[in-house]
């Protein structure tokens, strides 16, 4: 779809492709998530609900851009997660799995996560991201979810590695410290806009999307399963 699209600048091919998924507002997210932009209590997350005191036990909350961050104290050092999980249930099934996600990452201590804030954080595909230090306890976490989560219609994170769930777990990296890449979605989707708008413009009779799959898979990137490489991210890398 980006390939025969008519967006010619990168960025905003880049930006559609990170978006895709997404699951736009109508009458039906109204009338399931409430008048109000701010869907705390469809989350169980208003003063004196059962997912909130369980949070307020376990992790420190912050509001971020988007977002509500939730982490163990690390003794404040910056501390960059191996890898990170993706939970994404539909936008419907949040308020039957959002407590079932909450319970089993306090329950296995995972360090943080966040989650979108507003309704139009809970529309995209990535609306949970945990992060984790190693690739084994976030394969542990991923086994309780998929047990506790099962039957949970999912909605799915476009460029992330299936981990379980048929789309409903997922997972990633983020770059190292340093890296000028963002994340590991908007790396891989930069780098897509960018090759595909390239040969739509130099070679407009050529299979573009292979192009950029090669290109892609160049860079340390498989792209059938979009697993990261040891490659990726060093074009991001700081000189």
């Amino acid at each position: 779809m980006a390939a025969s699209g008519s967006l010619e600048e990168p960025g905003r091919v880049a930006q559609w492709l990170y978006r895709f998924g997404t699951i736009p507002r109508g009458p039906a997210i109204e009338r399931d998530f409430g008048p109000d932009d701010d869907p705390m209590a469809m989350l169980g997350m208003t003063v004196g609900g059962r997912v909130r005191r369980q949070m307020e036990s376990s992790y420190e909350a912050t509001s971020l851009s988007g977002w509500y961050s939730f982490a163990r104290h690390i003794g404040g050092v910056q501390v960059v997660a191996a890898c990170k999980l993706y939970v994404s249930p539909r936008p419907e099934a949040l308020a039957d799995a959002f407590p079932r996600i909450v319970d089993k990452l306090a329950r296995f201590e995972v360090r943080s996560f966040k989650v979108g804030r507003r309704i139009e954080g809970l529309l995209r595909p990535d609306k949970l991201i945990a992060y984790f230090d190693d690739r084994s306890h976030m394969e542990a976490v991923v086994g309780a979810l998929e047990d506790s989560l099962r039957g949970c219609p999912a909605q799915g994170v476009p460029f992330t590695t299936e981990a379980g769930g048929d789309g409903l777990l997922s997972w990633g990296m983020d770059p190292p410290i340093g890296n000028r890449a963002a994340s590991w979605r908007s790396w891989v989707t930069k780098r897509l806009a960018a090759s595909l708008v390239t040969a739509r413009r130099e070679k407009p009779c050529d299979d573009s999307v292979a192009t950029a799959l090669a290109a892609l898979r160049s860079a340390g990137v498989d792209p059938e399963r979009w697993l990261p490489g040891p490659d990726a991210f060093l074009d991001e890398s700081p000189p």
